[in-house]
């Protein structure tokens, strides 16, 4: 991957509808140029998929929360990892260090709902030992944009 490489990929994030031919404008390469290197990055993984970001108030969700969860047997997280992959208001899972082996990141119409998640659907018996639940009031920054032109490369 090169400069060019990271700087389509810098572009799409800013905006994924960017046409091909405007991106090419930007950096000096031909609409087909830009079309192959995306497809190569799509081939190799590195652009995962093309998606929108949706703001989540408009649809209804009042809380967002983090959610540590703890497991004391390691044979429990592959179970536990099954679960939470089928339940949609968990937007994130994360296998952390520390106190706990997971972090999650969740997504709830309201109080009610949360406390439905962690007491119906969290409390796995015999898996989950322990949580510990923070609510986020505001969210200072929050993306999921990816700086591809590091520096010394």
């Amino acid at each position: 991957m090169d400069r060019q490489d990271r700087k389509i990929l810098n572009i799409l994030q800013a905006d994924g509808r960017c046409a091909y031919s405007d991106i090419g404008d930007k950096i000096g390469l031909s609409t087909t140029a830009v079309k192959d290197r995306i497809d190569k990055l799509q081939a190799k993984g590195v652009l995962k998929h093309f998606s929108i970001d949706v703001a989540i108030r408009p649809v209804g969700y009042r809380v967002k929360a983090f959610i540590f969860v703890g497991i004391d047997k390691p044979e429990d997280c592959k179970r536990f990892e099954e679960v939470v992959s089928d339940i949609p208001n968990i937007q994130e899972c994360h296998h952390v260090t520390g106190m706990f082996n997971y972090l999650l990141k969740v997504l709830a119409t309201d109080m009610e709902e949360l406390e439905r998640l962690l007491s119906d659907q969290l409390k796995i018996p015999g898996i989950v030992s322990r949580t510990e639940t923070t609510i986020v009031f505001s969210s200072i920054k929050d993306s999921r944009y990816v700086d591809c032109l590091v520096e010394g490369e």
